[in-house]
Order: C-alpha cells, then structure tokens, then sequence
C-alpha cells in the first residue's frame, strides 16, 4: 500500500496532460526495464485523479476532501440505486471539474435528472474504490500545510458537499426513485440523511465560532490582565520608592541626631576640663 500511495504522491506532482496514460510501473531486473501492469483499481484511481486540479494545493485537497464528503450515507444499496437511475456518459479521461459542473447544472437537474444521478454516480464509485489514494492525498497535504485542517474551511467544503447531495436527492425524487419498490426505502433514508448532516455542520459551525469567540475572549482578558499588573507592578513599584525613601530619611535622621549627640559630649568634657 505504501508503493501504491507513494506512486499517486508522485504522479499528483506532474501535470495533468502528463498523468494520463499513465498505467503501469516499471522495475529494474538485471539492467533491463520489466513493466509491472497496475491493478484495474490503480488505473481507475490514477486516471481519474490525473483529472483533478493541479494548479496549486490548496484546490486539489478542496476537490479531494468534497469527493470523500461526498460518499456520505452511500451505503451499496444506495449506490446500486445510483447505477439503476443514472445515466451519464462519463469516462474515466473525463475531468473532475467536468462532472462537478454536471451535477450543479441546473438545466441538467430540471430536464435530465438521470444525467445529475450517473454523474453523481461516477464520483461516488470513485470515492469509494480510491478511497485509500484519496486519504493518502488529503494527508499529505494536510502534513504539507497544516492550515487546511482549518475547521472553518471545511465546514464550507463540507456545506459545498451538502448542497450536491441535496441535488443528488432532489434528483432521485423528481424521477420517482423514492416509489421504487426495491430501492425506495433507501432513497427515503439518503434524503432524511440530509438532515442530520446539515444539523452536524451547523453543530460543527456553532463550535467553531464559539471556540473563537473564546480566543477573542480569552486573548482580551489576557491583554486586561496584563495592563493591570502593569499597573499594579508600577504602583508597587511607587510604593517600594516611597518607603526606601522614607527609611533613608530615618536613617538620616538618626544619623543627624546621633552626630549631634556625639558633639555635644564633646564640647561637655571639653568645656568641664575632663
């Protein structure tokens, strides 16, 4: 698995037009090139992922992470009914933008349902089988920065992906795949699915927003804290002078008296002779 996720790290570093085609690997045995064909799933996945933006980090883990968000509540059933309602002609040279845009198309969600379900489809079936190289990406990235486990920022992927299930739901529902006598409990569960995923972002987005009105909090309190020893610290500081100042005014005093003790002593047994 290691080999195999260290192949995608590598070919995900290249351009898109040079990934594809791209299907086996080669090893070395005795000076001579021996090429090793990958598994079907390995030439599904590194196809598919060739398709995937590359003109920075950042949009390649937001389209990883939205095609993982996606597979939420597809349980087989449910992908089965996605292959008995869709009906797409998407390859697997076909651009992930491609099939994103697909599915938000709104002609295609009023006229051709079918269409928007075997697009979802097609991502969902990815997700699924390339779900270690799509983990492996998303680790790696977020190892290469950390800002993206940002939770903010993934509330809203994680929001983006809501709103594509909904269309996935609405879909399945204008083409009567709820009455569906084998698939339509599932198709009724995927859509009551919907709910509890958008109460957990709004939970999570309430976190969130709780957690920084909290550091703004705590960050304030902290800074009010601060200038208040400050002025603490000054007015001790005031206090300590003001008593070293009069203890060496005492000091001086006692030494004065003392002095002028002294002198009177002296002039005494100087003027009685002794």
């Amino acid at each position: 698995m290691r080999v195999a996720l260290t192949t995608i790290l590598l070919l995900s570093a290249l351009p898109a037009a040079a990934q594809t085609g791209l299907s086996s690997v080669t090893t070395t045995d005795m000076g001579n090139d021996i090429p090793i064909a990958a598994s079907p799933v390995q030439e599904k996945c590194i196809t598919i992922m060739s398709g995937f933006p590359d003109n920075g980090h950042i949009p390649r883990y937001q389209f990883f992470k939205l095609t993982q968000e996606l597979t939420t509540d597809i349980d087989p059933m449910m992908r089965s009914a996605l292959d008995y309602f869709g009906d797409a002609s998407v390859t697997q040279n076909t651009p992930v933008v491609e099939v994103i845009e697909n599915i938000a198309n709104p002609v295609f969600r009023q006229a051709a349902p079918e269409i928007t379900i075997g697009n979802m489809a097609y991502l969902a079936d990815f997700a699924l089988d390339c779900e270690t190289y799509l983990t492996g990406q998303i680790e790696s990235l977020t190892a290469y920065d950390q800002s993206l486990t940002d939770p903010e920022f993934n509330i809203v992927i994680a929001e983006d992906a809501l709103f594509m299930r909904q269309i996935l739901s609405d879909s399945l529902f204008r083409i009567g795949a709820q009455d569906h006598e084998i698939f339509g409990p599932y198709v009724h569960n995927y859509a009551s699915g919907l709910i509890r995923s958008r109460d957990e972002i709004e939970f999570a987005g309430f976190e969130t927003e709780l957690a920084m009105i909290e550091n703004s909090y705590l960050s304030d309190l902290d800074g009010r804290l601060a200038r208040s020893n400050d002025v603490i610290n000054k007015e001790l500081d005031q206090e300590a002078l003001l008593i070293a100042l009069e203890e060496t005014e005492d000091l001086n005093n006692h030494a004065r008296l003392e002095s002028k003790s002294k002198m009177i002593q002296t002039l005494a047994m100087i003027l009685g002779g002794g």
